[in-house]
């Protein structure tokens, strides 16, 4: 009878381990869901193009004028080109710029890197680094969201002669605020990491790693001095990125930016791709010394 009882409590235990791993697993992924579904139409203007990167292959999607500024959109975690759609499809901004928007390395079509370095700024930056290499003598404003605003800096420091301007989108930009949540911890557990998929998986992985790559950037960006641009932009209902990033920016890197414009909005959250079009339009002209314009969507 006892050892009926010593099974049978073990049963539950593992029943309520897996439940609460389930549970975990499902808040974890509907925390870093993206709010956008690709299109299953065909843009005769997108065209698609890959550059070899080392050992990995990098996939863009690009529309817009060759001979005019470069514009590259980077997403977050999880997520791909996709998630700048809409703005490579505006007949408006096909006409002022040439749009490029990338599946960064470990996404869509782009080559997925070792455990050893997913998740590294450095492979990121030497990434899109090579996609500017494609256009020579053109200046590039980077739009950045999320994690892909984290990244965007990077790639300002690393080449500092084809990048103009920034504009970041909800990005984790100070170290102490990088840290990963009690969720990223939770599916770094084999039980939680069975239960929701290699591309959560990976999107952990760079969560995880997310801090200490900060921590180098920014050390790197407190030694030079760059003529780029920046405009943050930040909901301060944000629950994924905490909306103090902005204010450390403006403080920590007034000396090492041409000059760094904050946008705090009191009622919006973390997706402002999809949200905040013509506020982020009306920034990245303004970032292109341009007149502004509103996007066609």
């Amino acid at each position: 009878m006892l050892s009926m009882i010593l099974s049978a409590t073990k049963t539950i235990k593992f029943g309520l381990g897996s439940l609460l791993a389930l549970c975990i697993a499902v808040s974890f992924v509907s925390v870093l869901a993206q709010p956008y579904t690709p299109t299953k139409i065909k843009h005769p203007e997108i065209q698609f193009r890959q550059v070899p990167v080392d050992k990995h292959q990098l996939f863009y999607a690009h529309s817009g004028d060759e001979e005019k500024t470069g514009v590259i959109f980077i997403h977050g975690t999880p997520g791909g080109w996709e998630a700048f759609e809409g703005y490579l499809e505006s007949e408006r901004l096909q006409q002022d710029f040439l749009l490029v928007s990338i599946d960064r390395i470990g996404w869509g079509k782009s080559s997925i890197p070792s455990k050893e370095i997913d998740g590294n700024f450095s492979l990121q930056s030497k990434s899109v680094g090579e996609l500017m290499k494609q256009y020579p003598d053109k200046k590039w404003i980077l739009v950045g969201h999320s994690l892909g605003a984290s990244i965007a800096p990077q790639i300002a420091v690393d080449y500092p002669d084809q990048v103009s301007g920034l504009l970041l989108l909800a990005g984790s930009l100070k170290p102490t605020l990088g840290s990963p949540r009690w969720y990223n911890y939770a599916a770094s557990t084999w039980l939680v990491a069975s239960l929701i998929g290699d591309t959560m998986k990976y999107s952990n992985r760079e969560i995880m790693g997310l801090r200490k790559q900060l921590k180098t950037m920014d050390k790197e960006i407190k030694k030079v001095n760059l003529s780029t641009n920046v405009t943050i932009i930040q909901g301060q209902k944000d629950k994924l990125v905490s909306p103090k990033n902005p204010a450390y920016v403006v403080d920590a890197w007034k000396d090492n930016f041409a000059s760094i414009k904050l946008i705090e909005l009191e009622n919006e959250g973390h997706f402002l791709p999809w949200r905040q079009a013509p506020l982020i339009v009306k920034s990245l002209y303004e970032l292109a010394n341009m007149p502004p314009k509103d996007i066609d969507q």
